[in-house]
């Protein structure tokens, strides 16, 4: 199946599948995230640090879940919809990500050149009681995911000729590879790229293996009243390659 079937149909069942009733073993997930800033794997996402808010919408049968997952700011000015699907098997986990954040085409123009949607495949391990280390590999296949080149000639709109860019004809393939490990209530990461891309100082900068996302998080529970209760997170990293560093609290709804 082509990617762009694969998106269109990963859309239409998304469109269907909240509408429809609940069965036997299966389950619908509302939640919502409010974040102090939007850090994604190392990644300030928007221009500058400022609360977001991160719902999903889920519909979860047996070892498979499908939904959407989205971020906005609390002024308008960033916005981002990722339809998802996984399947888990034990310790492993599978899943296909639409990513968008851009919005500068049609929702629905999804020509590879052109389309701000990036189609991401990943892989989980989540480890074992004797030795929780977790392992995912993630990789972006499709779409909006171009590799920077430095010969690369293009015509901005203006009319000029600009050297150094991302050609539309060539996969980037960003990858971002994580090793998380539990200890009492926190819980390690690190997370690396093997090649220039997204991540770290971003397409057309440092080549090569990279560190570009490091530190830390914990999480409790805040109780409100006897049945109910709040979850809250800090997340403590750097990100060795940009050489900055953030500190994130977590509140879901």
């Amino acid at each position: 199946m082509k990617a762009t079937k694969l998106m269109l149909l990963l859309i239409v069942l998304l469109t269907i599948t909240p509408m429809s009733k609940a069965q036997d073993g299966s389950q619908v997930k509302v939640t919502t995230d409010v974040v102090s800033s939007y850090i994604w794997r190392g990644v300030l996402s928007t221009a500058k640090p400022t609360p977001n808010l991160q719902p999903t919408l889920a519909y979860i049968y047996k070892s498979f879940e499908l939904g959407v997952w989205g971020s906005t700011d609390f002024i308008g000015s960033y916005k981002e919809i990722d339809p998802y699907i996984s399947y888990s098997k034990g310790i492993f986990k599978v899943t296909l990500t639409d990513y968008n954040w851009n919005f500068k085409t049609n929702y629905f123009n999804l020509k590879n050149k052109e389309t701000d949607h990036i189609l991401e495949g990943s892989l989980a391990y989540s480890g074992v009681e004797s030795f929780p280390l977790g392992v995912s590999v993630a990789t972006m296949f499709y779409g909006a995911d171009k590799k920077y080149q430095n010969d690369y000639q293009y015509t901005d709109n203006s009319g000029s000729v600009i050297v150094g860019g991302q050609n539309p004809d060539k996969q980037n393939y960003s990858t971002y590879i994580e090793l998380t490990y539990p200890i009492k209530s926190l819980n390690f990461f690190v997370g690396f790229t093997p090649s220039d891309g997204y991540y770290g100082d971003g397409y057309g900068n440092r080549s090569g293996f990279s560190v570009v996302n490091l530190g830390l998080s914990g999480s409790r529970s805040i109780n409100i009243t006897d049945k109910f209760s709040l979850p809250v997170k800090t997340t403590f990293g750097f990100n060795p390659q940009k050489e900055d560093a953030y500190l994130v609290f977590t509140l879901t709804l």
